[in-house]
């Protein structure tokens, strides 16, 4: 959530990096099952679906150690 990489593609979609790294998960059609008691985390889980990362911002997210 530190990587400069997710940072930088987070700012471009004024997203947080944790929505960023969510969506990369979901695109992949992998199932995401986040935890939050917080009421803006929560909102914030469920605000993945209005935006789509680009094929390279998914190359940048899989080439990440």
């Amino acid at each position: 959530m530190e990587d400069q990489e997710v940072l930088d593609i987070a700012k471009n979609h004024s997203k947080t990096p944790a929505q960023i790294l969510m969506k990369f998960l979901v695109q992949q059609d992998i199932a995401v099952i986040p935890k939050s008691t917080n009421p803006e985390r929560l909102r914030q889980n469920f605000d993945l679906f209005n935006f789509e990362l680009t094929s390279t911002e998914m190359e940048r997210l899989k080439a990440l150690d």
